[in-house]
């Protein structure tokens, strides 16, 4: 397997009309105004499909059941933003959405920002984004928030039936370039609590790196002690 190894084909393929959005802002906001603006033009253009725009203060409660606790807050198409947009900002993550790429720059963005729960609402909507975040676990240049983001994740996740979706993937990073990248797959395929993973693991006692070979250790001792 080679370090090129990024977003699944399955992310590329999808294509998408242009996506919807929704923008929650406020009277008394600063950025909101020209936002609102910028959006509205976009919006002629048709980059975007369906526009709506939402002052918290008139609605509150779709602001609470959002989780919503500063504007501006835009949702487009699966990506959810906070915070001041600029037109190339906007247009950039409109042209992410209607492809369906990007999700990883979404996720290290989110991520990078300690705001996990926005990614696990993207992957409890669209399930296959997982594999995105486990791309994620072997970017050599992803931030130390985006990997230790992506590790909360996993954690959660590893013992779901969603989880079961991305181990082939999981398991294709057991022989990646990268120690750091085989002895994180190697730990969170332990997470798993599945011991039908035993004998894969016990592959990487042989590994060539010291530090691999101790958490493969680590991780049979976590799996044969399940009762």
């Amino acid at each position: 397997m080679t370090n090129d190894h990024k977003k699944t084909e399955s992310h590329n393929e999808i294509q998408l009309p242009a996506p919807d959005v929704l923008m929650l802002m406020a009277s008394h906001c600063t950025y909101c105004g020209p936002m609102k603006i910028i959006l509205s033009d976009l919006k002629a253009l048709g980059s975007i499909n369906e526009l709506e725009i939402v002052n918290i203060e008139e609605k509150p409660e779709l602001a609470a059941d959002l989780g919503v606790r500063s504007v501006p807050w835009l949702q487009i198409g699966p990506f959810e933003l906070q915070g001041a947009r600029t037109r190339k900002e906007l247009e950039m993550w409109l042209s992410r959405a209607s492809s369906f790429e990007g999700v990883s720059d979404y996720f290290s963005e989110v991520l990078a920002e300690g705001k996990i729960d926005y990614a696990n609402k993207l992957i409890q909507r669209h399930p296959e984004t997982l594999s995105n975040i486990i791309d994620l676990m072997a970017d050599a240049d992803a931030k130390i928030n985006v990997r230790l983001g992506v590790g909360v994740i996993i954690e959660e996740l590893a013992e779901s039936d969603i989880f079961k979706s991305v181990i082939p993937h999981l398991i294709e990073y057991l022989s990646h370039d990268d120690a750091r990248v085989r002895g994180d797959a190697c730990h969170y395929l332990s997470l798993t609590k599945d011991k039908s993973y035993i004998t894969v693991i016990e592959k990487m006692l042989a590994d060539e790196s010291e530090e691999v070979k101790e958490i493969a250790q680590d991780s049979l001792e976590d799996l044969q002690d399940l009762e």
